[in-house]
Order: C-alpha cells, then sequence, then structure tokens
C-alpha cells in the first residue's frame, strides 16, 4: 500500500505522492470553496466547479489514472461542499459475503449550497432522494459523514454544529436533527469526529472536535444521554418535563483559546494530538498534556460539572518548560508551533508522522511532526504568472501497489456496454417521489468475488462476540500448537497392535513352528553337552594311561 494526496487551489489541482516526487496535474480545476472536494471509491475525484452548476469527475485510479475531465455531471445549482456515504461492507447474496468490487459506487452524495440547502443523491442511480432547504441559515462550511455512514455532521456560517441521522433526511421531507451544537459565536470553519465505531451515538464514544472564527476550538462527547438522547433505533428522544420537552445533546468537554482566529484543524489517527491551523502558524495540541516530574494529564477528562474545562494555549517560545505546572494550575497550556505560514488547510497521513500544511499562498508543506522539519514541499503544476490561491482542499487516500488495476474490465459482459456502465449516472433535478411504491429505478452496482473461507476475516466483536471468542480460542490452538512444535523433540511410540480375524490364522502356525525350533534347539544342546561330559572323561583316562 502506498499513500497519495490531492491537493487543489482557487484554480488548480494536483495529484502527488507523499513519500515520493511523483505529480499530475488535473486540469479544468476551479474551485472557490474547502471542502468541495471528495474521492469516489478510490477511483474516482468529485470536484464541485466555481460558479458553476457542475460537478468534474476525474479518474485516479493508479496507472489509468487521467489529468483530464472524465465526466461532467450537471447539477440544479452552484455547490460549495461535497461529502459522500461509502457502503462500508460488502455485499451479501444468498448468505454468502463478497468482497468490495472494484468499480464501487458510494451509496449517497451529499451537496451544499451558499445559501445552506443540502441535497441528497442516491449515487448508483442519480436520483435526488432529497433537499433540505434550510440545513443552515448561512452556508455550509463541511460536510462529514460518521459511524459507518448513520449519521451526518455539518458545519455553517451561522457557528452552528448540527448532527443528522442519514435514514431520516433520505426518509422524511422534512428531517430534523437530533443535536445542534451553537456554543461557538463566530462561523465554524472545521472539525473532525475521533475514530470511533458503535452502533450508535451511545455507545461509540466518539468525541467531536470543532474551531471557529471567535479563536476557541472545542471538544465534545457525542454519547448522548441514552435516556433522553437517541434511543435503540437511532431515533432521538425527548424527556418530558412540567413545562415544555428538553433534548438532551452532545457534553462539552473542553474548550482552548487562541490568540487568532483558527481556520483548519487536524486530528491524530489515534486522538493523541490535535492540529490547529491559524494565519500565524500551525499549533500542536498534545492531549495528553505533559507536566514537569513525568506526570501525564488527559485534558478530555469529563469534569464532575459537566460544564466543560477552559484551556488558554501560549506558543512554547513565550513560556519555559519550567512554568509549566504553574501555566496549567492556571488553565495555561504550552503549545509548540509546527510551522510558521499562514494556515488554510490541514491534514494528516496515516500513520500520524506527517503533517500536510496548506498555506494561503498555494503550498503544501510535507512536514515530520516529531522533529518539524520540511520534508518537502508541493506547488501546483502550472506555468501561469498569475496568483493560484491558498489551498483549498488536502484529500489523502490509499492504493495498491501492485498492478491489479481492473478498471478496464468492470462488468465487461460484451464490449458494447463497458463504457455504458463504467459512466457515473447523471444526477436528476427532480426529488424522487417516494409515494410511488411501484416506480421501480435501476441501479448500477458492481459485486465483487466472493469470499470462499470467511473464517479469515476478521469478526468485529461489537457486533458478533461469539464469533469473535471462538475465532481467538482457534488462533490460540494453532499458536499453542506450532509453539510446542518449536520448543519440544517428537517422539514416536510404536503401540502392539490386535490381529484382525483374516490375519490369526497364519500368526497361530507362526507361533506353533517357533515352539518346534526351540524344542529341537534343547534337545540339541542336551546332547552336546552329553556328548562333551563324555569325551572329557576318555581325556582324563587318556591322561592316566601316559602317566603310568
Amino acid at each position: 500500500m502506498d499513500e497519495q494526496l490531492i491537493f487543489t487551489t482557487n484554480t488548480t489541482g494536483s495529484v502527488a505522492n507523499v513519500h515520493s516526487f511523483e505529480q499530475s496535474n488535473l486540469r479544468q480545476c476551479t474551485i472557490s470553496s474547502k471542502n468541495s472536494a471528495v474521492t469516489v471509491g478510490n477511483q474516482y475525484l468529485f470536484v464541485a466547479q466555481a460558479k458553476k452548476a457542475l460537478i468534474n469527475v476525474y479518474n485516479i485510479a493508479g496507472a489509468h489514472k487521467r489529468e483530464s475531465v472524465e465526466q461532467r455531471l450537471p447539477i440544479p445549482e452552484a455547490v460549495n461542499c461535497l461529502e459522500v456515504v461509502n457502503n462500508i461492507n460488502g455485499a451479501k447474496i444468498n448468505g454468502s459475503s463478497h468482497k468490495l468490487a472494484a468499480f464501487n459506487l458510494p451509496y449517497l452524495l451529499l451537496a451544499s449550497t451558499a445559501s445552506g440547502k443540502l441535497y441528497i443523491w442516491e449515487l448508483n442511480s442519480g436520483l435526488l432522494l432529497n433537499v433540505k432547504p434550510m440545513a443552515h441559515y448561512q452556508s455550509i462550511t463541511k460536510i462529514k459523514s460518521i459511524l459507518n455512514g448513520k449519521y451526518i455532521v455539518t458545519s455553517g456560517k451561522d457557528s452552528r454544529v448540527i448532527i443528522w441521522q442519514t435514514v431520516d433526511l433520505i426518509t422524511m421531507e422534512e428531517p430534523k436533527p437530533i443535536a445542534i451544537i451553537h456554543d461557538h459565536t463566530l462561523p465554524v470553519t472545521d472539525f473532525q469526529v475521533s475514530n470511533a465505531t458503535g452502533e450508535n451515538l451511545v455507545t461509540s464514544g466518539a468525541k467531536l472536535f470543532t474551531v471557529s472564527e471567535d479563536c476557541t476550538a472545542r471538544c465534545y462527547n457525542l454519547a448522548l444521554n441514552p435516556t433522553n438522547g437517541i434511543g435503540k433505533n437511532g431515533s432521538p428522544i425527548t424527556s418530558n418535563n412540567n413545562t415544555k420537552d428538553q433534548q438532551v445533546g452532545p457534553t462539552l468537554i473542553a474548550t482552548f483559546t487562541l490568540p487568532y482566529a483558527i481556520e483548519s484543524l487536524a486530528l491524530d489517527p489515534a486522538d493523541r494530538a490535535v492540529y490547529l491551523g491559524t494565519k500565524e502558524g500551525c499549533y500542536a495540541l498534545p492531549l495528553y498534556y505533559k507536566l514537569n516530574g513525568n506526570q501525564i494529564v488527559n485534558l478530555l477528562q469529563p469534569s464532575s460539572d459537566n460544564k466543560g474545562k477552559l484551556y488558554s494555549l501560549i506558543d512554547s517560545a513565550l513560556a519555559t518548560e519550567s512554568e509549566r505546572n504553574s501555566l496549567y494550575t492556571m488553565g495555561q497550556l504550552i503549545v509548540i508551533k509546527v510551522l510558521e505560514c499562514n494556515v488554510s488547510v490541514l491534514n494528516i497521513t496515516m500513520d500520524g508522522t506527517t503533517l500536510l500544511i496548506g498555506d494561503k499562498l498555494g503550498k503544501v508543506s510535507v512536514t515530520e511532526i516529531y522533529s518539524r522539519q520540511i520534508l518537502k514541499t508541493l506547488q501546483p503544476l502550472s506555468t501561469s504568472q498569475e496568483a493560484h490561491g491558498g489551498v483549498t482542499n488536502i484529500i489523502t487516500y490509499c492504493y495498491p501497489t501492485d498492478s491489479n488495476d481492473k478498471l478496464n474490465t468492470i462488468m465487461a459482459t460484451s464490449h458494447h456496454n463497458i463504457a455504458a456502465v463504467q459512466k457515473i449516472p447523471a444526477l436528476q433535478r427532480s426529488i424522487y417521489d417516494k409515494r410511488q411504491t411501484n416506480d421501480y429505478h435501476d441501479i448500477w452496482y458492481q459485486i465483487g468475488e466472493e469470499i470462499e473461507d470467511e473464517t479469515t476475516d476478521i469478526i468485529n466483536p461489537l457486533t458478533n462476540l461469539s464469533d469473535y471468542m471462538s475465532q481467538l480460542s482457534q488462533q490460540e490452538t494453532i499458536f499453542a500448537t506450532a509453539k510446542d512444535y518449536c520448543n519440544h523433540t517428537s517422539i514416536v511410540k510404536v503401540a502392539e497392535t490386535t490381529a484382525t480375524s483374516s490375519e490369526a490364522a497364519p500368526a497361530v502356525e507362526v507361533t506353533d513352528e517357533v515352539a518346534q525350533l526351540k524344542e529341537q534347539v534343547k534337545s540339541l544342546t542336551s546332547a552336546y553337552t552329553e556328548l562333551r561330559t563324555l569325551h572329557e572323561k576318555l581325556y582324563d583316562d587318556h591322561q592316566q594311561l601316559l602317566n603310568q
């Protein structure tokens, strides 16, 4: 596996490799806002064009990637943010599991407009399932699907962060959010959700990090109160009081303040640190804060009053390490500046060792976090003398390094329909009428190869604990057996076997013959003894005659 990154500016787009100098240019790529590009199954890249009701599709699949536009998808109006809800699990047909196919389109495509409108398409058919006219009062700044696509999180310039249930956005004509966060006072510029799994927000333990132009970064616990938050089916539950209904939302854990407006946010894959991008540079905030004397404090430990802790962040250049304990007692934390630049977008690699910092000049600095050294700098591939603007998107994705690109052989049942099958369906402009139960529609979906031995797959302990424990038991037996083979010498023991009825007669004959031979040997031995005794007596008589 190798890791690539896609970064875009206002007028250009590039596909590069994190660990090499490979780079290619995306033509006719114009973007006006952040979070307006998204990868689709590691095969395609969707880019919302600036000031155009159009989405450009680029092929980024391995050796078959192309710099030109692969397909153009017209949409009802210009959009500024894109997000997809992927098909996480493989197909299951007639009880047998199938691997994820090479040509695998996500389930949903979400897009937002400058007026706060939210579009939801079924990507496999192109149907427009729903349109939420007033998802936010102002422009939406980011859309993110979490927990295997069960929930959608949106942020906007109206300083709100809203959590939606995906099934509500699809089925309801007027979907209602399950939680609204309105602690920020200025536009929310970015947010991240920790890596967590679970059936719903109650059991997932996921944490939400938000940043805003009000110079604050906040952390929330998304595990809503199980009695007043989300029910077993994922729908919101309110507690009835005598005066009014009250809905319990996410709990604020901590608030971090900086002297500058925060433009972007990156979260460590293991939730060890967060990285804040400002006009003065990128700051690293360790969530496990180290004090003097090797004492470590968990900054996200929930407080008893459920109001959240308040911390003030200080640049390490303005404070000494000896003051770390005293500053912590006053609610102040020392943070390290990773890179000094006007940051616009942040992202982090899969292993959490390299930070990708995009600035307002259109450059991406690939920076090692531990040493704070710039490994390389990526710039747009263009000969134009005009300014390209700041970096608007940085996307990382992994791809296999072997040459098994199956994009040109997908569903190749006949030569005349290959191009038609590989094309992404056109996005509809009118909302699909769900009340017409007999109105069927076609869906292009490829089923992957069948998994022959399901025991080799990893079983999720949260969904099937008994099978998971059985798999662990089998693995333990295999390892114990292998250990015995390595540490001990095998000893082969030969046990006597009982003859069958067909072999009994020959065995009896052999026994009688042995007995006869023994009797003959015994008689011969006795005769030899007598002959020897007689010979010795004759010899003694002969000696006596000679002596006379």
